[in-house]
């Protein structure tokens, strides 16, 4: 194979996790044929970056070999992913919480871009999530940290840029904060459901769930309004701290 060729395709499997397969991150609302130029300009640019010698060995001694780089550039892509996928994780965990609490779980509204079903709480939280991400240039932030990456992990290296104690660490930060964006509402459902449970022990014959629901819909919906005014700068700490274990992406 043809040593350009072979540098190419390796930089597509470290940019594709990110670009092609999004999943719960904000890139999945970016368009596919967009997608699919921004990882077609950074494997070219990649071309650029790349030291041939090093890679030589990979496309002369072993098709092994190869597979072995291509394995490694997959797995230093899936975490460049994480540090988008982690934060909209942890706030569609706390927003699936909030419809659970809110007697809206069973509703579910349909995603034409994934193509899945997302809780009625969450859909509003991910579009939060999702402005919040490119109002503040944090797409940018994560080019050129995919862009820097090229220095600090050469391209063919396969290196592991998060540790496994770090990526723990992230993981449990970032569900706290997906937590705190939502507590207001949480609290308030919470204490909705005790004055419900006090109501059904002093009136057995009243079902209180039934009368309770409507309140506890009109509740959610207007603690979330006045809660989306203050999440903001927890949103974005929620994506700075992922950034923020990754090397490349420290600085910013």
């Amino acid at each position: 194979m043809d040593t350009d060729l072979v540098v190419f395709l390796l930089a597509m499997a470290r940019f594709s996790p990110l670009l092609m397969v999004p999943a719960l991150g904000p890139l999945a609302w970016v368009p596919g044929y967009v997608r699919v130029i921004m990882l077609t300009a950074l494997s070219v640019i990649a071309l650029g970056s790349a030291d041939m010698h090093a890679i030589q060995a990979h496309v002369t001694e072993s098709p092994w070999l190869f597979g072995l780089a291509m394995a490694g550039e997959s797995l230093v892509g899936l975490t460049f992913a994480l540090a988008t996928v982690l934060p909209m994780a942890a706030l569609g965990f706390a927003a699936r919480m909030v419809d659970m609490q809110s007697g809206v779980a069973a509703a579910s509204v349909l995603n034409p871009s994934t193509r899945t079903t997302e809780s009625l709480f969450g859909t509003v939280i991910q579009w939060s999530g999702m402005v919040v991400f490119f109002a503040l240039g944090l797409h940018v932030v994560l080019l050129r940290g995919l862009v820097s990456s090229m220095q600090l992990v050469p391209i063919g290296s396969g290196s592991v840029v998060v540790s496994p104690g770090t990526f723990l660490g992230l993981l449990s930060t970032q569900f706290l904060l997906g937590l705190m964006v939502l507590l207001p509402v949480i609290l308030g459902l919470f204490a909705i459901d005790l004055g419900t449970a006090y109501a059904s022990r002093s009136m057995p014959q009243a079902n209180i769930y039934f009368v309770a629901l409507p309140l506890k819909l009109l509740a959610g919906f207007t603690l979330l309004a006045a809660t989306l005014s203050f999440a903001p700068p927890l949103i974005e700490r929620l994506f700075r701290n992922a950034f923020a274990a990754l090397p490349m992406m420290g600085g910013h």
